[in-house]
């Protein structure tokens, strides 16, 4: 139970899972719509195709596109950041990119399919005339991929984080500074940063200094909402008032009680 609650948490919170399923989903409808449709236009013009090559035609087209997913969707992240030209610019070129690996990678799953068969498989068209056909529908299929990213990705960040329901025992964060101690409430935090060997917490009680390691409180306040934003840096993301990213992809974050700091664009993707 626990771990099908995990992973539909991994699915809402992360916009690739539900890009990644959307496309396998309307992609393998297509994949079927389209073999059969060969097939019943092929025999209706009385040059019928055998069924199975009708299938490797298509299934290695959406199997060649399932490969290059990934590579659509860190383009996506990595320019998110950019200013509005330097990513169209990028999108244009990895578009380019990415329809010629398709059409490539294409043409050898189906030369290993045909020959496992028997069979050469040797199109009738030149390489360009493939490459360009091939072209006109890759872009659509890219395009489709990034507006779905972009739009999950959308409703994430206006939806926020999920709710966290802490236990009673997990509700105050213990702060031990030599025979100084203090609770506070994961809520009452806003940010974190490292401090040598140990680690700053900042809300409106002020600033309190506690020897953690970075890692250790991360693993302890992720479970209230804090994400990295930084090598040395976390914050929660429901006192983020606003962010403003810098032409380096870095960005800064305007909290809810008026402090600004700083993060990377390493880090990004945590808090879009």
């Amino acid at each position: 139970m626990a771990s099908g609650t995990r992973h539909g948490r991994w699915l809402r919170r992360d916009p690739r899972a539900i890009t990644s399923l959307t496309f396998a989903g309307f992609g393998l409808l297509y994949m079927v719509v389209n073999a059969v449709s060969l097939i019943d236009q092929r025999r209706a013009l009385g040059r019928p195709i055998a069924a199975w090559q009708a299938w490797v035609l298509e299934g290695t087209s959406f199997a060649a596109w399932l490969m290059l997913l990934p590579v659509v969707l860190m383009l996506a992240i990595r320019l998110a950041p950019r200013p509005l030209w330097q990513a169209t610019l990028g999108h244009v070129v990895g578009c380019v990119a990415v329809s010629v690996a398709h059409t490539l990678l294409m043409a050898a799953l189906r030369i290993v399919a045909f020959d496992i068969s028997g069979l050469d498989y040797a199109p009738s068209e030149t390489l360009t005339a493939r490459l360009l056909f091939e072209a006109r529908k890759d872009v659509i299929t890219y395009i489709s991929i990034l507006a779905v990213f972009l739009l999950a990705r959308r409703l994430m960040a206006e939806t926020g984080p999920l709710p966290i329901r802490p236990s009673a025992e997990a509700a105050l964060i213990e702060v031990r500074d030599g025979s100084r101690m203090v609770m506070l409430r994961p809520d009452e935090i806003d940010w974190v940063n490292a401090a040598g060997n140990y680690v700053e917490l900042h809300g409106d009680f002020g600033t309190e200094l506690a020897r953690r390691t970075m890692a250790g409180i991360e693993a302890e306040l992720a479970h209230y909402g804090f994400v990295r934003v930084h090598r040395s840096r976390l914050v929660r993301r429901a006192a983020i008032a606003s962010t403003e990213t810098r032409q380096s992809g870095d960005f800064d974050i305007t909290l809810r009680s008026g402090a600004v700091i700083s993060g990377s664009r390493r880090f990004r993707q945590n808090i879009t």
